[in-house]
């Protein structure tokens, strides 16, 4: 379906005259080139039709420019000749449809006598690149896009929307907007500190090791390059000029960089708090033991600096287990089992499994266990027996309880 058509029809059954139809049509295709793409197309574009089918829709442009600037030798020319270039160029889709503008460019010959160029094609490159077939904002929204997941990303979504497009041209217009970015970056003049450090593209892949320059005040990433030597980073630090300042970690390679280029190098946020942390805790290790032992359970444990925590033997004097014995009043049985869950307890904490120390108690399994589930309550209701006799009265040596004594 064709605007133009429909819309004189539609005007002739109005009983409009066919004089007015075409003026009424040049004010209609007017006001839709403004309300619809003005600022996107060249003011020179005049829209002459719109068809619209089940996939696209496609916009009719005829170029009406009075003079062109020559590609090679930079004249301006106003000599248009008869000839014309037509080319479909796609924009970004609406309601889930395709958009192409059919565009009819002129020609010009070129009134430099001196250029070789006779005839050329007017070029409009904020629109639309010269071989390109897409427009400038449509591969920019496309770049855009896969900036939030990729380029596959990208591709099914803008295909859903009725874009005709796919991954590999999204990835080139990724990499063209980045070296336009790039070069925006190198060439700006108002850097002042630069921000440095390295990263691997993989994890763990230090032949995938790259160098990473920030600028400090805005936290934009100015550029990455592979590598990350001196000679790497020097490349780059040339290029800022105006950087007075070199903010990095403590690699060696970007030192001899920031120092061959002249700037004033400082530490970065990271390794400045990592290195008052790292003189804090030298500082508690003049003062407190290498290791500290805590008590857990029925047991102790040893926090180490470089480990986890891990459990320590204990061990009670078989005389200070005889004089609980004594003052707690335990029958043969219970004072039986008592020494049995001290012993057992001993043994596990030396790290023995449940059968070695069923062996070496010459026990079962099964009673191993059952000394183990019942040794806190075991271990408890001597210590409240003690506490309700004799506790006023204790040495001070069996004052506490047997996980308090000494460690192996």
């Amino acid at each position: 379906m064709k605007w133009q058509a429909i819309f004189t029809q539609a005007l002739m059954e109005e009983g409009i005259e066919e004089t007015e139809i075409a003026r009424i049509n040049r004010v209609e295709m007017d006001a839709r080139a403004f309300f619809e793409f003005g600022g996107i197309v060249p003011d020179c574009f005049e829209l002459q039709n719109i068809e619209r089918s089940e996939k696209e829709i496609r916009y009719y442009w005829e170029s009406r420019s009075v003079w062109a600037k020559c590609p090679y030798c930079g004249e301006e020319s106003t000599r248009v000749t008869s000839d014309y270039y037509r080319k479909a160029i796609q924009d970004i889709p609406q309601d889930n449809k395709a958009v192409y503008h059919i565009v009819r460019f002129q020609k010009y010959k070129c009134e430099n006598k001196e250029c070789e160029c006779k005839k050329f094609t007017e070029r409009f490159e904020e629109f639309s690149e010269e071989d390109a077939r897409k427009t400038i904002r449509f591969k920019r929204y496309s770049a855009e896009r896969s900036l939030c997941g990729g380029c596959y990303v990208a591709q099914n979504g803008l295909r859903k929307e009725g874009a005709v497009i796919s991954n590999d041209t999204i990835g080139r217009y990724l990499k063209t907007e980045a070296a336009k970015k790039i070069e925006s970056n190198i060439t700006s003049d108002n850097v002042k500190i630069i921000g440095i450090d390295d990263v691997n593209l993989r994890k763990g892949d230090k032949s995938t090791g790259c160098t990473v320059f920030l600028d400090e005040e805005t936290h934009k990433v100015l550029i990455i390059v592979s590598g990350t030597t001196k000679e790497a980073a020097k490349r780059v630090l040339e290029q800022f000029p105006s950087a007075e300042y070199l903010s990095r970690d403590r690699a060696s390679a970007y030192s001899s960089a920031g120092e061959e280029c002249k700037k004033t190098q400082v530490a970065d946020r990271f390794h400045l708090i990592q290195n008052a942390q790292q003189a804090v805790k030298e500082a508690i290790s003049e003062v407190l033991p290498a290791k500290i032992y805590i008590r857990e359970g029925d047991g102790w444990v040893s926090s180490e600096p470089d480990s986890e925590m891990k459990r320590v033997g204990f061990y009670v004097a078989e005389h200070i287990v005889e004089q609980r014995i004594k003052l707690g009043g335990l029958t043969a049985i219970k004072a039986e089992k008592y020494r049995n869950t001290l012993k057992m307890l001993e043994l596990d904490s030396k790290g023995m499994r449940t059968d070695n120390i069923a062996q070496e108690m010459k026990m079962t399994v099964k009673d191993i266990r059952t000394l183990r589930a019942s040794a806190a309550s075991t271990l408890q209701k001597v210590d409240d027996k003690i506490a309700a006799k004799t506790k006023k009265e204790m040495p001070d040596e069996l004052k506490s309880s047997p996980s308090d004594t000494k460690k192996n």
